[in-house]
Parts: C-alpha cells; structure tokens; sequence
C-alpha cells in the first residue's frame, strides 16, 4: 500500500473558477489504481482507496435494494454543471434553487430544508421500507470499512450520530444518508449539506466496457480509477468531479454510492414532533 504525497497543481482559486464545468482526464497527472493512501504536502489526508474490499454480492445488493430510489431530479446543484433558480412558467424567477436534471435518488432520511420544513424518511424509504431494510448490510459494510480506515474522522461522525434522534439515522452507522447516482458525470464541485468534520465515503458499480469515469481531484491532479469491489474514503469538501465515459454503449451502467451524515440531522426531532411541524406548514398552524 502506498501512501503519497501531493503538491498543489492549482490554486484554491483556480479551482473555483472550475466550478461547475465538467473537465477531462488532461487534469489528471496521478492515475491511482492501486491501495493507496494520498496526502497534500502539510500532512492532511486526501483521500484513502482501497480495492477488492467489498464482497460482490453485498455490493449487488445495495444496487438491487437502492436502485428504485433513481429518478430524474434538479436537486444535485453544482454537481449537475449548473445551479439557479427555477423559472416560472410565467417567466418570474422563484426563490428554489435547481440544477440540470440527472439521475439520482436518496436514501435513508432528510432533515429540513426551504421546502420541506421537518425531518423525514426519504421518500423511496418511505414507499419501499423493505427494499431499505434489504440494502442495509451494504451500509454497514461501508460503515466498518470507513471506521477501520478513517477513525479519527468515524469517531466524530459517529459521536454526531449517536447524538442524534436514532429514527433519522441509519441503524447501527454513522450515517443517515445514501446518493444513489446513475450514469451522472459530475462537474467540479464541492459536497454541501454534509457533515463537515466526516469524511467521503464513495463505492461505484459498473457494468459494460466503457472506460473513463475517473474520480479527480483536480487541484491536486489526482485521478482515481474505481471499480467494482473497490471503496474510496476522500475529502468532498475539496474540489471534484468524474471524467466521462468512452466506449459507452446501450449495455452499459455506473452507479456511484456516497454515504454521510447530513450536517443539521442533529437538530430533528422525536417524529411525533416533526408531526405537529408537518401541520403547522400545512395549515399554518397547530391543529388539536
């Protein structure tokens, strides 16, 4: 296994000015393959790969049980290429914020947001609350993995989570989250909404033989090359993205997996409390 140490290629700034393009396998100057740990040149930790960690058949199964949480969404923001605001069909601009439509799905659960003002389960944990129990095995598994390998950064993660209402976190983990991507070439972009004190937990299934796809940290000209059975524990909070995909055909799938703990799930409260806040937005207050 071999641990690395990486200089800068660009600044924060240059980075920045990345934001939201997708960007080709010319920033990649490291293509790591390989069990590797990478360091930028302080000491901090960018990233940790891991291959042939996870058992193909409790990878399978978080594809199988996840995959019906897909949908077509302008939630993803930044990652998508682009992120505003809605335009009304009337031509006024709206206060929500969407990006391009992609496909991705969430699972698990969510805390408040502008638009939906209490924590809940997921709507796909919702509508198929057997499916979820069925995949949780995959999020252990993850969730071992990133404890063994990442504990300082678990240890706080996994402190927020026993801290929190234990009907919005996924039992047993420190997450209380899962994004379900499917054929979603991501643009440079930062993770937001997550804890910011964890660290990245990705995991990519793959089917056909396309190429590409690479996972980069561009300011640092890292590529990752991840494949099915491989984990990837890395700091989202700096600029990424994925590569495209070449030799793509009708056959052909990737599904990514990123599991968190969504930074504020802290804050919500027993369900019977998050009831009386559904009333409350529904009729604008507190029906007995």
């Amino acid at each position: 296994m071999e641990k690395l140490k990486f200089k800068r290629v660009l600044t924060e700034q240059q980075g920045h000015d990345l934001s939201k393009q997708h960007i080709g396998e010319e920033y990649i100057k490291t293509l790591i393959t390989e069990d590797s740990d990478g360091y930028d040149m302080y000491g901090n930790l960018l990233f940790k790969f891991r291959k042939n960690v996870i058992p193909i058949d409790i990878l399978k199964s978080g594809v199988d049980n996840f995959k019906d949480s897909i949908e077509w969404t302008e939630s993803r923001g930044a990652a998508s290429g682009f992120s505003g605001k809605r335009t009304r069909a009337d031509g006024s601009i709206s206060n929500t914020s969407v990006g391009k439509k992609v496909e991705s799905g969430v699972v698990g659960f969510m805390d408040k947001s502008a638009m939906i003002r209490y924590c809940r389960k997921t709507a796909f944990t919702r509508r198929y609350f057997d499916n979820y129990q069925e995949g949780l095995p995959f999020v252990k598994f993850v969730d071992q993995q990133y404890e063994k390998l990442c504990p300082e950064y678990y240890s706080r993660q996994k402190n927020i989570a026993e801290g929190t209402n234990q009907n919005y976190v996924i039992p047993d983990t420190s997450f209380t989250t899962v994004t379900v991507n499917k054929n979603f070439r991501t643009a440079v972009h930062k993770d937001a909404g997550d804890f910011s004190e964890g660290f990245g937990n990705l995991v990519v299934y793959r089917e056909g033989d396309w190429r590409g796809g690479y996972f980069i940290l561009p300011e640092y000209g890292v590529g990752i090359d991840l494949k099915n059975t491989d984990i990837l524990f890395v700091d989202v909070h700096k600029y990424h993205c994925n590569t495209g995909f070449t030799n793509w055909s009708d056959d052909c799938l990737r599904i990514s997996f990123v599991l968190y703990y969504r930074e504020y799930m802290y804050k919500c409260k027993a369900p019977k409390d998050e009831l009386k806040r559904v009333k409350i937005d529904q009729g604008g207050y507190n029906r007995l």
